[in-house]
């Protein structure tokens, strides 16, 4: 549970050094703009750029949170971290056991920040594996290489989805956790080489330190064939509102174009199964 303090602690930043922290910071399990006493102001407001890339990042951020609420809930339970370097993943790529900017955020979310002042430019590592990218959905095929993304904007920052995973995100973002919880949930399948995925979201009343009810869901997609299953003893009225399948066919079969889509709503309080 660590981050550091964005746009800098010492000295004074600069806009576009704000902007990018601002992205990047949106991904650190502790986040929060901080200065010393002396420098310039840098509240993410000050700057137009900055504003923007914030509203960019922590709009994910806020609809990731029970994404990361549920990994934070397993690092708890068995001590798995929910922020990981690409060795932790990959143990047999030797690739990746240098790579310092990069990380993943929680199991599935792949973060590869732009760290090199006023570039607009970052080479990024894959692994040998499918992943999406988060804002567009587009398909990569990692190859084990390097590759190199351009014309980013300050406003952005580079996240892809490993394939094989299933993301829980809230459909719409919040100013408060109070309003999120209100929202229903959307489910990104991103399917793997063999057309398959896996995922879990872990609901409580986000409050109590001690919880009377929670539910540990599990979620399976398997050549066509999601199924939701686990322990529903939290009720909710929140549904989830529609799952996107990518990476696949109506036939079962990869494809370079993704985005199947069945609609809800789905209830969180029991089992569902739903077949492509």
């Amino acid at each position: 549970m660590v981050g550091a303090d964005i746009c800098g602690f010492g000295g004074n930043t600069t806009e576009t050094l704000c902007a990018r922290w601002a992205t990047l910071g949106a991904f650190y399990p502790f986040s929060r703009n901080h200065a010393e006493i002396g420098a310039i102001q840098q509240e993410f407001y000050i700057w137009p750029t900055v504003a923007d890339a914030a509203k960019t990042a922590y709009g994910a951020r806020y609809r990731l949170l029970d994404y990361i609420y549920t990994h934070l809930h397993r690092q708890s339970a068995t001590g798995l971290p929910m922020l990981n370097p690409l060795f932790f993943h990959y143990p047999e790529d030797e690739n990746t056991f240098a790579i310092e900017h990069q990380f993943f955020f929680g199991d599935d979310i792949l973060v590869s920040p732009v760290t090199e002042e006023n570039s607009t430019g970052v080479s990024i590592y894959l692994p040998n594996e499918v992943f999406y990218d988060f804002w567009t959905h587009e398909e990569i095929q990692g190859t084990g290489s390097f590759i190199n993304l351009t014309d980013i904007p300050f406003t952005s920052i580079p996240l892809h989805i490993r394939g094989g995973s299933i993301v829980p995100l809230r459909a719409s973002s919040a100013n408060t956790t109070t309003e999120l919880r209100k929202q229903d949930f959307v489910l990104i399948v991103a399917t793997n080489a063999t057309n398959q995925a896996i995922g879990s979201l872990y609901l409580d009343e986000g409050d109590r330190i001690v919880q009377d009810a929670t539910s540990e869901i599990n979620f399976t997609y398997d050549n066509g064939k999601f199924v939701m299953t686990g322990s529903f003893g939290y009720a909710t009225d929140v549904v989830i509102q529609n799952i996107t399948v990518l990476g696949c066919s109506s036939s079962g079969n990869a494809s370079k174009v993704g985005g199947m889509v069945v609609t809800g709503p789905i209830s969180l309080n029991e089992a569902y199964s739903h077949t492509f």
